[in-house]
């Protein structure tokens, strides 16, 4: 846990704590994302799969960023 006090002043009580939980990413070889692109490629192109595929990237991309702001933070659960 990242703990940030901003000030000493007994005015200003206000304690401010940043916790950052990100899910894990699973990783995958070459070979599966190899054989991942040639299927997402075979998809028709009005495939509902395709649409949901394209959210699991963005939530992909988006757990990337979280853990790179923890990173930056100090640490990431």
């Amino acid at each position: 846990m990242t703990l940030w006090l901003t000030a000493c002043d007994p005015g200003d009580s206000d304690v401010v704590v940043v916790r950052f939980i990100c899910p894990t990413i699973n990783q995958y070889d070459q070979a599966t994302q190899d054989k991942a692109l040639a299927e997402y490629q075979a998809l028709p192109k009005d495939s509902a799969l395709r649409l949901f595929i394209g959210d699991y990237k963005r939530l992909r991309d988006q757990i990337g960023v979280c853990r790179s702001r923890a990173a930056a933070a100090g640490g990431a659960k």
